[in-house]
């Protein structure tokens, strides 16, 4: 018994201290042009593009505590900002190394102390939601992307503006944010030609007299 929990004891340490294997991901991944759809139409837009009640009060919920200042930062955005941070470690490590000693990343590679980019991400990463993985496309020393498989890549990275096009074409026309925009615009974009009949009629007047 005192030989079986030695020898249970002695793998649980040589898996703690093991060396990160570095192999898998020396290897180029099988890709195309063609980005994936959970790139250009992630699962969290999915979720909250549904023109839905609930979705739509979330939406008039987040405008009133945006004007008042007592809303969180949104799960999303915290999301974005991690992706950012990865990319300026990859960036790090480009500019220190001259290369990657790896070709994609993964949430195995970027969550493990052991892994050859984490003396760039210290203090080390964590993740900002269960349903955040990160996950990458492309080259990462050229025009690659830092993505999150939930909530898509960062509105703001290089890669969305340049496909920015293929972003607001893979998502619906209407969504839970546009009907809240007309909710919210219409009413003055009625007011304006009643304005302008008053103030038409109201100088006629003054003409006559």
């Amino acid at each position: 018994m005192i030989k079986v929990i030695a020898l249970l004891l002695l793998l649980v340490c040589n898996s703690a201290f093991a060396e990160f294997n570095i192999v898998p991901y020396q290897t180029e991944q099988v890709t195309t042009d063609e980005i994936p759809g959970e790139i250009l139409y992630a699962e969290y837009f999915k979720r909250i593009d549904q023109l839905s009640f609930r979705n739509i009060m979330a939406e008039l919920r987040f405008r009133f505590e945006f004007i008042l200042g007592i809303g969180p930062e949104s799960g999303s955005r915290n999301c974005y900002k991690m992706q950012k941070r990865i990319q300026k470690a990859v960036e790090r490590m480009i500019a220190t190394e001259k290369k990657l000693p790896f070709k994609f990343v993964d949430d195995s590679l970027l969550f493990n102390k052991e892994s050859p980019l984490a003396d760039y991400l210290k203090p080390m990463p964590l993740k900002i939601s269960e349903r955040c993985s990160y996950k990458s496309f492309g080259d990462l020393g050229g025009s690659g992307v830092i993505y999150c498989a939930y909530h898509g890549p960062d509105s703001d990275s290089d890669f969305y503006k340049r496909h920015q096009h293929k972003f607001e074409s893979a998502r619906p026309i209407f969504t839970a944010f546009d009907i809240v925009e007309l909710m919210i615009f219409m009413p003055a974009m009625l007011i304006l030609p009643i304005t302008w009949v008053i103030m038409k009629k109201t100088l006629e007047k003054k003409q006559v007299s």
